[in-house]
């Protein structure tokens, strides 16, 4: 099994994968999407509707090369075109994951995952310092 499909199994045991195209279109409304993936072989309507869940909120979306039956059997949702992963740091993960078994197509997405989850880490940095600033004032 490839390293970036252990990846998604990894978010599925973690419960940080939706599966299908309801759980998708679900997770990219409510803002917890970090990454949305499409099947190889998916029908050009699957892919034209998962583009327009990701067109507002300009999440990243990509054409993975693994087969609805291969992320089907690895999900336990027969026929599965689509997916999101939650998480920030398994989608960098599993972006870079791809990069490095499949070479430069997913470089650029693993580089805009990466200064996403850079990016959060930073928020969240300044957020706790911020936090932690407030606290000492008020004693």
């Amino acid at each position: 099994m490839s390293n970036a499909l252990q990846y998604l199994g990894i978010a599925k045991k973690a419960g940080l994968l939706e599966t299908g195209e309801e759980n998708t279109h679900l997770a990219v409304k409510k803002g917890s999407a970090r990454l949305l993936i499409v099947a190889s072989n998916s029908s050009e309507n699957a892919k034209k509707r998962a583009s327009g869940y990701v067109w507002e909120g300009k999440l990243p979306i990509t054409t993975v090369p693994y087969t609805k039956a291969e992320i089907s059997s690895l999900t336990g949702k027969a026929g599965c075109s689509m997916a999101v992963i939650l998480d920030a740091g398994l989608a960098s993960s599993f972006a870079s994951a791809l990069f490095q078994e499949y070479g430069e197509q997913y470089g650029e997405l693993a580089e805009d995952l990466k200064q996403r989850l850079d990016a959060e880490k930073s928020r969240k940095q300044r957020s706790v310092t911020k936090s932690a600033g407030k606290r000492r004032k008020k004693v």
